[in-house]
C-alpha cells in the first residue's frame, strides 16, 4: 500500500484568514476546510485539490501569495523558529532540510553554491499547482529570506511556472526581489557570501531550545493522531515569546481553553503536565551542557524567577541545578532519565 504524503494542517490557517475577507464566502461554506486546519496531518494531494478549488471559487489566482503573507512566524511549529534563530543562512537551510517533514513530507529544501551564487532550492516530490508554489515561496520570503538576506544586494525569486499576465501581486509580496519565471526550479538566488554571514536574527540560546525540541520530535515516536504532541509542540514555540499558557495555545489551535483541557484529559494528560515535561527535558540538557548560566536557563524556560526554577529542578531530579551540573561534568549517572514520569507543577510554579 502506497504511503500517504501529508503536510501539517496548520498550513491551511492562513488561507482561512484570506478567505474570510471575500464577499460571498460564508463561514458555513468553509467549515470542512476549517476542520482540516485542526488536523495534525492533511493528505497533500487532497489538499492541493482543495486549494485549486478555492482559487476557482474566488477567481483569485493570487490566493497563495496572499495566504503566505498572512502567515505568522512560529505558527507552523518550532522549525520556523529554529531557522529564524540560526547563526547563518547555511545553518538554517541545513536544519530545514533535516526537519522539513514537520511542514510537508514532499518538501525538500537545500542550499546549492555555484561559484559566487547561492540558491535556496525548494523542490517538491509532488507536482505543485501554482497556488501551492506561490504560497510556499511567499512564506519563505516573508518569514526568512527578506529578513536574513536583507543586506544582500539582490535576491532573485525563482518560479518554475510561466510568467502570469498580471504580476502586480508578486511585486507587492516580494518587494525588492527580482522575479524570474520559467526558472529551472523554485527557490531564491543570491550572492554566495551571504550564505555564511552571521545573521542579525540569530540567537544561540533560543536556537538551542528549538533544535533540542526538533530532535526530540525526530527521534521520538511519531503520533500524528494524538492531540498532546501538538500541544507540546506549541508550548515549545510559545517559550520563545515568554511563558506559555493554556489560553494562548488554545487560541493557536482555534479552540476554547475548556476544549483544550478536555481533549488533553481524554489522553490522560494535562497542559501543566505537558509544560512541565518539556521544561524538564530542556532543563536537563541545558544544565548538563555547562554552557548557559542558570538565570538564563530559568528565563528561557519561562519561570518567574530563578528560585522557582530551582524548586522545580529539585522536584524533577532530587538535586539542585548546581549539583546536577557537577554530576554531569564528572560523568556520574544522571539522577533522572528523560522518560522518567514527571509530576505536575505545584500551584506556585504553574502557568494557567
Amino acid at each position: 500500500m502506497e504511503q500517504q504524503v501529508s503536510c501539517t494542517g496548520r498550513l491551511i490557517r492562513p488561507f482561512l484568514r484570506v478567505l474570510a475577507g471575500y464577499d460571498g464566502i460564508s463561514r458555513r461554506s468553509i467549515e470542512s476546510f476549517t476542520a482540516l486546519s485542526n488536523e495534525p496531518r492533511v493528505d497533500l494531494v487532497a489538499g492541493h485539490e482543495t486549494l485549486v478549488h478555492w482559487v476557482r471559487r474566488t477567481g483569485d489566482v493570487d490566493l497563495g501569495l496572499k495566504a503566505g503573507r498572512r502567515t505568522h512566524l512560529g505558527e507552523n511549529g518550532p522549525l520556523e523558529f529554529a531557522m529564524h534563530t540560526a547563526a547563518t543562512v547555511r545553518e538554517g537551510i541545513a536544519i530545514a532540510g533535516r526537519h522539513a517533514h514537520l511542514f510537508s513530507d514532499a518538501l525538500e529544501p537545500k542550499l546549492e553554491i555555484d561559484g559566487n551564487r547561492a540558491l535556496i532550492r525548494l523542490d517538491n516530490k509532488l507536482q505543485w499547482p501554482r497556488v501551492c508554489a506561490d504560497f510556499t515561496l511567499s512564506i519563505w520570503y516573508h518569514l526568512h529570506a527578506s529578513v536574513q538576506l536583507s543586506e544582500a544586494p539582490e535576491i532573485e525569486v525563482w518560479f518554475a511556472h510561466e510568467r502570469p499576465a498580471d504580476v502586480s501581486e508578486y511585486e507587492r509580496v516580494f518587494e525588492r526581489a527580482k522575479l524570474r519565471f520559467s526558472a529551472p526550479c523554485y527557490g531564491f538566488a543570491f550572492d554566495a557570501e551571504f550564505a555564511d554571514i552571521p545573521l542579525t536574527s540569530a540567537d544561540a540560546s533560543l536556537h538551542s531550545v528549538h533544535c533540542e525540541h526538533l530532535e526530540s520530535l525526530r527521534l521520538g515516536p511519531r503520533d500524528d493522531r494524538g492531540f498532546a504532541p501538538r500541544v507540546r509542540e506549541l508550548v515549545a514555540s510559545e517559550l520563545r515569546r515568554g511563558r506559555p499558557t493554556a489560553s494562548k495555545v488554545a487560541r493557536q489551535l482555534q479552540i476554547s481553553r475548556r476544549t483544550l483541557v478536555r481533549k488533553l484529559g481524554q489522553e490522560g494528560t494535562s497542559f501543566k503536565a505537558q509544560l512541565d515535561g518539556l521544561r524538564c527535558q530542556l532543563a536537563l540538557g541545558f544544565v548538563a551542557s555547562q554552557q548557559l548560566p542558570l538565570a538564563k536557563i530559568s528565563a528561557l524556560l519561562g519561570f518567574t524567577s530563578v528560585s522557582v526554577f530551582h524548586r522545580a529542578f529539585r522536584r524533577w531530579t532530587g538535586q539542585t541545578p548546581i549539583q546536577y551540573r557537577k554530576s554531569a561534568a564528572s560523568g556520574a549517572p544522571r539522577a533522572v532519565a528523560p522518560n522518567t514520569p514527571i509530576t505536575p507543577l505545584t500551584p506556585s510554579e504553574a502557568v494557567s
